[in-house]
């Protein structure tokens, strides 16, 4: 008997020994998510953009903008393959949002490009952050997010509304105005916005004669415009989403002149020369980011058109969804792994004090060459992100609308948030 067990135990330990030998091999073999010693680098983007709610105008240029990028990208074939998975972000009015989060993560992306909304952004961060996975809006605007405990996982290249408030707020004022009523939704987005403005007003020697707030998910503003108008301001200042439909229509019943109302970009762009309830010939508003030039909106349009969908009537936030794809790329690349972590830490890095490159091609060949100290200034304008994940410097733009709902820039402003 104590033969057979040697035998036995003889047999069992090279048996062991051949699986062990087996299951390295095996794991030596396994495709990796972040790297391969044969291939380019694969990366997965997820996107969290608005399909439906109170700010859908906002998702199909930010969806084309984040295509574009990934079509210049893999075209580049810098050793790095990008792929996405888009999923809607809705607003807060349902929970789309954190379903759609939760689709992603399973699905194994490593960066998230959105949400829009700065409230939707608050109610996944969370999810997002502890998962270790970036999260890269290109539109949240909330003074929120700078100081928001997400273990360096947030990122964004629309500029705090400290500087849209700023931006606003002045052009009130330089338009002639001094006694200004503020209109605002009631959630992270109009708050942090109305704060700003309105200390850039009596910052700048004009008074807030009212300072009303509405809910977000209302259908009814009559009463929050009466008791607004009712300080019989010399401009009205609109913070709002979709809302803006409704509000203007309100406006126009109380016969107050559109050439008297401002907004942001929450509600720049809801209003197209689709809409004949209202004419809003006159009103101004602004926009975090440069103007999309000529040449940006036709490779959007032809972008969109190759990806199957309607012609883009806004470009709002394009610019910045398309750099924010190229930064997630460049951070991976100079990483040599496409994890969260990885992206995370090399995000900075890539957009500011290294060497000048202004498309993904061109700062590829940098990086290839050896240089991994770059700077990217891309379509939105120089994004140089700073330690909170915030840009440091962006433009503000400015669009005026003429009848029929026609809108054009009228300026853009330079700022600045490490000059306060």
């Amino acid at each position: 008997m104590p033969g057979i067990r040697r035998g036995r135990r003889a047999a069992l330990a090279i048996a062991m020994t051949a699986a062990a030998a087996v299951a390295l091999t095996a794991c030596s073999n396994s495709p990796s998510s972040t790297s391969s010693s044969s291939g380019p680098l694969d990366l997965k983007i997820g996107t969290l953009l608005p399909q439906t709610g109170t700010l859908a105008v906002l998702g199909p240029p930010e969806i084309a903008g984040v295509s574009l990028a990934i079509a210049d990208i893999n075209k580049a074939d810098a050793g790095i393959k990008v792929t996405s998975v888009q999923k809607d972000s809705g607003d807060t009015s349902t929970n789309i949002a954190t379903q759609s989060v939760t689709s992603l993560l399973s699905s194994g992306v490593s960066a998230i490009v959105g949400a829009a909304s700065s409230s939707v952004s608050l109610s996944v961060i969370d999810q997002i952050t502890k998962a270790k996975v970036v999260q890269f809006s290109p539109a949240n605007t909330s003074p929120t997010f700078t100081t928001y405990k997400d273990d360096g996982y947030y990122f964004r290249d629309a500029p705090s509304d400290v500087l849209q408030g700023r931006v606003l707020g002045q052009a009130v004022l330089k338009g002639g105005a001094i006694n200004v009523a503020v209109l605002y939704q009631n959630d992270s987005y109009g708050q942090g916005l109305n704060t700003n403005v309105k200390s850039a007003i009596e910052g700048g020697g004009g008074t807030v004669a009212a300072d009303v707030s509405f809910d977000p998910n209302a259908t009814n503003f009559s009463a929050e415009v009466s008791k607004a108008l009712s300080s019989k301001p010399d401009a009205l200042v609109v913070i709002s989403f979709d809302q803006i439909k409704s509000i203007s229509q309100e406006i126009d019943k109380a016969g107050y002149p559109f050439s008297k109302v401002w907004g942001a970009d929450g509600n720049y762009g809801v209003i197209t020369p689709d809409f004949k309830n209202v004419d809003i010939a006159g009103a101004q508003f602004t926009n975090p980011g440069v103007v999309a030039t000529d040449d940006f909106k036709n490779r959007l349009q032809a972008q969109v058109k190759a990806d199957g969908q309607k012609e883009l009537s806004v470009f709002s936030y394009a610019p910045e969804s398309y750099d924010a794809t190229t930064l997630i790329a460049l951070a991976a690349l100079v990483g040599g792994k496409t994890d969260g972590t990885t992206i995370r830490d090399n995000l900075a890095q890539v957009s500011s004090g290294g060497e000048k490159c202004k498309s993904f091609e061109e700062c590829a060949k940098l990086v290839k060459s050896g240089k991994k100290d770059i700077d990217y200034d891309g379509v939105s304008g120089p994004v140089s992100l700073d330690k909170n994940g915030d840009p440091s410097q962006a433009y503000i733009s400015i669009y005026k609308y003429a009848k029929g709902n026609t809108s054009s820039a009228v300026g853009s402003e330079f700022g600045d948030l490490t000059k306060q």
